[in-house]
Formats: structure tokens, C-alpha cells, sequence
């Protein structure tokens, strides 16, 4: 894994995100059996989980999504991202672990509002 997949990988999110696409967002989870938002809920474990959740997005009055890697350190990539929606704006972390095949396989995020 390297810093050029991984900015491709969290362009590819941000764009489908940006446009609302949620197959786009969602295909990028069909190997991934741990998804958490936020540490406050439970973390979903089948793909039908995840793309349910996704679906908020099309209620979404989108500002502003900016990603910056942090770190990767084999197959886990540490990711801040900023989100701004209507007068909100989101900050926080993403912890995104990939197996050999490049697949996402974990996914748990911290926020707070700004």
C-alpha cells in the first residue's frame, strides 16, 4: 500500500459523498465487516448495514469534505476529515484497515463538531 492508492481510495469517497452517489460510496465497503461512525453506536457488520446508513447522504446540504492522511503504517491508514453541512462543521478521524487485496476490511471513525 501506498500514499498514491490510498489518495485515490479517499478521492473516490469524497467524490461519490460530494455527489451523492451511494452505490459509488458503498462499493468501496463490500468487504468490510467492522464499520463504526462514530464510537457512540454500534458498529455495523454486514454490508446491508453499511448501505443503509449511507443512505442519509441524499438529505445532506453539503458545504464542504476535506480529507488529509495522517499516517499508514502497513495496511491501516489513519485519515482527518473535515465535513460542513448547512451552518455545521465536523471534524475527526478515520481509522481504515485494508487487506492484501487492497480491500476495505475495517472502518471507524471519531468526530466532533467544530
Amino acid at each position: 500500500m501506498n500514499i498514491k492508492f490510498i489518495e485515490q481510495w479517499i478521492n473516490y469517497l469524497k467524490n461519490a459523498w460530494w455527489n451523492k452517489d451511494i452505490e459509488k460510496a458503498t462499493s468501496l465497503f463490500t468487504k468490510t465487516t467492522y464499520y463504526q461512525e462514530t464510537p457512540f453506536l454500534e458498529p455495523y457488520t454486514t454490508f446491508e448495514q453499511i448501505a443503509n446508513e449511507w443512505q442519509h447522504i441524499k438529505n445532506q446540504e453539503i458545504k464542504n469534505i476535506e480529507f488529509k492522511i495522517l499516517a499508514i503504517d502497513n495496511n491501516v491508514v489513519i485519515v482527518e476529515w473535515i465535513f460542513e453541512e448547512g451552518k455545521t462543521e465536523f471534524t475527526g478521524i478515520y481509522e481504515i484497515k485494508f487487506n492484501d487485496n487492497l480491500e476495505c476490511i475495517y472502518f471507524r471513525s471519531w468526530e466532533m463538531e467544530k
